[in-house]
């Protein structure tokens, strides 16, 4: 079930490495690219369904990928991160 949500997207993002590992075998698209970056993380660039199941699978991840874009989907995350940490830092 992809739960629709939008049309497709053009996800970029920054993978620590070990969160990257698995998308060389398992891809999330037959558009994807990833690019090593000189700090460690690895770049993914995709063209994917926006869906709730993509913000379940990457908010799944945690500190350890950034949306960088679109930037509509960085600054919802941005929110939800900006509410969870109202909620932890009691």
């Amino acid at each position: 079930m992809q739960y629709p949500w939008g049309g497709e997207i053009r996800l970029d993002a920054l993978f620590d490495a070990e969160a990257a590992a698995h998308l060389r075998e398992t891809r999330l698209s037959a558009r994807q690219t990833l690019r090593h970056c000189p700090d460690g993380r690895v770049r993914v660039t995709a063209t994917v369904r926006d869906t709730l199941q993509l913000r379940w699978w990457l908010l799944g991840f945690g500190e350890q990928v950034e949306v960088i874009s679109p930037e509509t989907l960085r600054e919802e995350f941005a929110e939800t991160a900006r509410e969870m940490h109202k909620l932890y830092r009691k």
